[in-house]
């Protein structure tokens, strides 16, 4: 038995995350692409984000990708001084942009509830894929202008990007517009335990450096 993934998703936004890293003129690039690397490798191990091939039957692994990727978006923000720097914005790297539909929480197959999976997504489609988008996805902050950062290595500046999920998967209790309610613990149960494994891994990622991330 298959389920549309609109029956998984919430008109509001569930939860919305802030993170935050500092940078600073120094190291700012070097800092920027380690910290973009090991936040795509994290969340693919997780399922919390993924990239999705733009054809069929193409297999994508992960290190190679973020090797290209890493290479890539050095030199683009090395290049572009002049261009206002922000985290996570993945839709800068041609390399990915060319390649792949980058996507948020993983679907492709997903197995919330016994015996039923999520409807195949058609993300040629550009309302499935944005629907697949509202699972999980990133929302860059404005970024800074070059300028911003200091001549002083050690004055840091703060890089920001919001983690934002529509999907209705980690609520215990589901309410509808009537006010009626749904008991949701069983998918919760599923999907909270990869979450919140997830969510500590990131947290040490960005105390690494210097950073917050917090419930907004």
């Amino acid at each position: 038995m298959q389920k549309p993934l609109s029956s998984y998703l919430s008109e509001s936004p569930v939860f919305t995350y802030e993170l935050t890293i500092r940078v600073n003129r120094k190291t700012y690039i070097d800092r920027i692409v380690a910290f973009e690397q090991a936040f795509l490798r994290i969340g693919e191990e997780y399922g919390m984000f993924v990239a999705v091939p733009f054809k069929e039957n193409i297999n994508l692994s992960i290190e190679p990708l973020l090797e290209k990727y890493g290479k890539e978006r050095y030199l683009s923000i090395e290049q572009r001084k002049t261009e206002r720097l922000r985290l996570l914005n993945v839709e800068e790297s041609k390399y990915f942009r060319n390649r792949v539909r980058y996507l948020g929480l993983d679907i492709r197959g997903a197995e919330f509830e016994d015996d039923i999976t999520v409807a195949p997504v058609n993300h040629d489609d550009e309302l499935e894929h944005r629907s697949a988008l509202k699972m999980m996805e990133l929302l860059p902050g404005p970024g800074l202008d070059y300028e911003d950062l200091m001549d002083e290595f050690y004055w840091e500046e703060d890089l920001r990007v919001r983690i934002k999920s529509s999907a209705n998967i980690w609520l215990e209790e589901i309410t509808n517009e009537a006010g009626d309610t749904t008991d949701n613990r069983a998918v919760a149960g599923r999907v909270l335990p990869v979450f919140n494994a997830w969510l500590k891994e990131l947290e040490a990622l960005v105390k690494a450096e210097k950073g917050s991330l917090k419930l907004i």
